[in-house]
């Protein structure tokens, strides 16, 4: 399961879940996947493809409850049923109410052996953000700050400088890739001119970029637009 997880960081699928899926037939690891984003594969169905006809009889390791419902892809638990796996274990019900129980419970009345909660605190922070939202039924807002040992975030003659380090501002990024939006004010745009861009591999679907400018005082030849 704990590769299952790690595979699941790959992806950036928001805002879809996280989902990693190790698929494993007499001890050896036969499929393996992850939703990389939004539109994609699921994990599901990416392992399965990879494990072909081995998939029946397997074991499968997948991160989050398989989905029972059409969306832009098929429901999972309906493949898993069709691969004629022996047996599932998932790390983290689905807190979404289109899913809850649901996937579980088609697995089940299918005859096969599902187990829920391996591992489950380390999926649920690997799902931080889709978890939250879920489960409170309200937007996840995070606050991203940097300031110097003094408390401050510029030089005293306003002039901005780098205060984080490289690791701070790829911790960053990959922040801005799991959430759905970025925004700022004006003032951070006419000082800073960002792009406010995920730029890390693997982001197919960049975040929404906003911009708080109430009397449109910016010219539109900013990086941002």
């Amino acid at each position: 399961m704990r590769q299952a997880i790690r595979l699941s960081k790959r992806g950036f699928p928001a805002p879809n879940p996280r989902v990693g899926c190790v698929i494993v037939r007499e001890g050896a690891v036969v499929g393996k996947g992850y939703h990389p984003y939004a539109g994609a594969p699921h994990a599901e169905a990416m392992a399965l493809a990879q494990a072909g006809e081995s998939a029946r009889g397997a074991d499968v390791f997948v991160t989050l409850e398989p989905c029972n419902h059409v969306g832009r892809t098929p429901p999972c638990a309906d493949a898993l049923i069709r691969a004629g796996v022996r047996s599932v274990a998932i790390a983290l019900r689905d807190p979404n109410p289109r899913v809850e129980g649901g996937g579980t419970e088609r697995l089940k009345e299918a005859g096969i052996e599902v187990s829920v909660g391996l591992c489950e605190d380390e999926a649920k922070a690997a799902n931080w953000v889709f978890h939250e939202a879920m489960s409170r039924n309200r937007p996840v807002v995070v606050l991203k700050a940097a300031m110097g040992l003094d408390g401050r975030v510029a030089l005293p003659s306003g002039q901005s400088q780098w205060i984080t380090s490289a690791e701070s501002r790829l911790a960053g990024h990959r922040l801005r890739a799991e959430l759905g939006a970025v925004l700022v004010g004006r003032g951070t745009v006419a000082t800073d001119d960002p792009s406010l861009t995920a730029r890390i591999r693997g982001v197919v679907n960049p975040p929404v970029r906003i911009v708080l400018d109430p009397e449109a005082r910016l010219q539109g030849s900013e990086r941002v637009f």
